[in-house]
């Protein structure tokens, strides 16, 4: 075993449950999703390409500088060609620990349909321990530009609905529990299409969303997006035009 796995055995076995977490659940085909983790200031644990999320193994796990140099692969293993968007998302946002990249059927379905649902407040969990999921314009898989799309929207929530593609969630805990989110928002994702056929998606109104500030403070949870971006849910929820830096966009 190399040292660094030793060192961050534990991590390296979080990302191989909540790898098989997602592919249980039929929340990643094929080779499809990735995920990645930071257990250290200078150590950033991702998946490796080409491995299905159901078969990977310890060994398999590889270990990142967030610079995106190698700091150890096993023979044959290389990061995900995805690690692009990982890496620009965890230096920007460095609260958060864990990402899950994950095609989940319902959420895939309001991708493709570019819908908002998940961006409104629909349910108190969701809202409380996740946010809005905002969305992220559709870019070719890998590139630059992909990684780019991310940042008008990056600091405002922990969710982000990639367009024609899937989603990318993080938790500010560990990447086993962005696995558990996930699932809540796959949930909330059914739960809204059966809503629509029911006869329509009713929202929170403003002074639900506003008390459920106190459930947040109730429960210690921190608020979604990064630190100091948004003082409310009311300010999340219903004051979109802010960009990342908390400022308003002017109206064209």
């Amino acid at each position: 075993m190399h040292s660094l796995q030793e060192k961050y055995h534990v991590g390296i076995q979080k990302m191989v449950q909540s790898a098989h977490r997602i592919a249980e659940k039929g929340f990643v085909t094929s080779q499809g999703g990735n995920l990645s983790y930071r257990v250290d200031e200078e150590v950033i644990l991702i998946t490796p390409t080409k491995v299905p999320k159901s078969e990977i193994q310890f060994d398999d796990v590889v270990l990142l500088h967030p610079s995106g140099d190698i700091l150890f692969a096993a023979e044959g293993r290389k990061p995900t060609g995805e690690t692009p968007f990982h890496l620009e998302i965890l230096n920007r946002r460095p609260d958060l620990k864990g990402l899950v990249h994950a095609h989940p059927p319902a959420i895939t379905a309001l991708a493709l349909a570019h819908s908002n649902l998940l961006s409104r407040p629909l349910l108190p969990e969701p809202i409380i321990e996740v946010g809005p999921v905002l969305t992220v314009e559709y870019h070719e898989p890998l590139s630059r530009k992909l990684a780019d799309a991310f940042l008008p929207v990056l600091h405002r929530s922990n969710a982000f609905l990639m367009l024609n593609h899937g989603i990318l969630l993080g938790s500010t805990i560990s990447v086993l529990r962005a696995a558990e989110l996930l699932e809540m928002i796959e949930a909330t994702a059914q739960s809204a299409i059966l809503a629509l056929q029911a006869g329509g998606v009713k929202e929170l109104s403003y002074p639900d969303v506003a008390r459920l500030d106190r459930t947040l403070k109730t429960r210690n949870l921190t608020m979604p997006g990064a630190p100091g971006v948004n003082h409310s849910l009311t300010d999340l929820y219903f004051n979109p035009s802010k960009n990342h830096h908390g400022e308003l966009h002017e109206k064209k």
